[in-house]
């Protein structure tokens, strides 16, 4: 690899703005620096996705990370704009590990060209299966010499149908943490509700009237002391980080990617759909040769004018030229069963790893932190020295 390919990438997508028209929408602004230089663009979520799908067609076979689901209703409410930007940003990072998408012209594209960007990928031309194999064979030098024996292919059958087996389960999981989210929300916001304008207000408005003397009431004196008072600030921000929506959040992105990844395979079976097109058509050919060979008037030559040896030299032209087509389907087929094989799978299973004791590791991080602000603090309310009355 080239050691300017090695340069950072920084990159951030801020500042998202409503456009009003007839139809509303969207545009993000897309900040950072390459080893191209710097970039700062405006994109909307459309452009996400026309992005993604060129990569998709460019690069078959290689697992292209998913964009943010689309959504019909609410798409204007900022707490879905916020989350659709943090997706989209980690969209743009995902590619960026990924140096042969990010620095491919479409990608650069994308990056750096102003103005609609369909109209300016379209103008990149058609990849041809000669180039497709050239630009592997560049990019993945290393998967050379790689074996494709039953136990790749069955491993790439396998995976396809846990996919599928799992997907609907994924479905599930996903509503369940929303749920669990949704009503962790709920419930802490009413508990800071309950912290700081509840019992002050019991204690002052009703209790007040029971014990008669402010200074018995533990709730309102205690939290005087100003380090009750940092707790309590401690206590009521880690109230307000929805942590556990986040558990929703990567359930929702497993959902995508592992949709994404079955596009991956969809690919591969593109151009083995098409090799064996392109092989149905040279049994056609031949079998007309063999036909035109024995004097048999065929479909192909019964409106043909040329003689019989043209017509034998025309289909005898056809079929090398599509046996050089089934060559080249074939020498893709193979290219893209060694990359998802030997590659797409097992990186795709030790980022699923990854991504999932990273989150696991936050919210046990968070719980801890939030037990012990939780214990410190109703340990001084205990403290008070009327309620340690109580207790004797």
């Amino acid at each position: 690899m080239n050691q300017s390919d090695e340069a950072e990438i920084t990159l951030q997508v801020c500042d998202p703005k409503i456009i009003s028209g007839i139809n509303k929408y969207i545009v993000y602004t897309i900040k950072g620096m390459d080893k191209n230089g710097q970039f700062d663009i405006q994109r909307r979520f459309s452009d996400f996705k026309t992005i993604r799908q060129f990569l998709l067609t460019k690069w078959p076979g290689c697992y292209i990370p998913p964009v943010p689901p689309k959504k019909a209703f609410g798409n204007m409410e900022q707490q879905f704009i916020d989350e659709r930007r943090e997706m989209l940003e980690d969209f743009l990072k995902r590619i960026a590990t990924l140096k042969f998408l990010w620095y491919s012209e479409e990608f650069q594209i994308f990056l750096k060209t102003p103005g609609e960007i369909e109209k300016a990928l379209l103008s990149i031309p058609k990849v041809t299966n000669d180039e497709i194999i050239n630009k592997y064979q560049d990019t993945f030098s290393e998967l050379s010499g790689r074996e494709i024996n039953r136990e790749i292919i069955q491993k790439i059958n396998d995976f396809k149908a846990f996919i599928k087996k799992v997907q609907p389960m994924v479905q599930n999981f996903k509503q369940i943490a929303k749920n669990i989210a949704e009503a962790k929300q709920s419930h802490q916001i009413i508990l800071i509700d309950f912290i700081i304008r509840g019992i002050p207000q019991y204690e002052n408005t009703l209790l007040l009237e029971y014990v008669e003397q402010k200074e018995k009431l533990p709730f309102t004196n205690i939290i005087q002391n100003e380090e009750v008072k940092e707790l309590i600030d401690q206590y009521c921000e880690l109230l307000k980080d929805p942590k556990l929506n986040q558990l929703y959040q990567e359930v929702r992105k497993e959902g995508k990617q592992l949709k994404a990844f079955l596009e991956t395979f969809s690919e591969r079976e593109k151009y083995e759909y098409q090799k064996a097109n392109a092989e149905s058509r040279q049994k056609e050919l031949e079998l007309a040769l063999q036909e035109v060979l024995a004097g048999k008037t065929t479909i192909r030559t019964l409106f043909s004018k040329g003689k019989k040896d043209d017509n034998i030299a025309k289909l005898q032209y056809q079929i090398t030229e599509v046996g050089k087509e089934i060559e080249s389907y074939q020498f893709i087929c193979d290219i893209l069963t060694v990359l998802v094989g030997y590659v797409e799978i097992d990186k795709f299973k030790v980022e699923k790893q990854y991504q999932y004791y990273s989150m696991i590791k936050n919210i046990i991080s968070y719980q801890s932190r939030f037990s012990e602000i939780e214990e410190k603090l109703w340990s001084k309310v205990l403290e008070s020295e009327y309620l340690q009355q109580q207790q004797q």
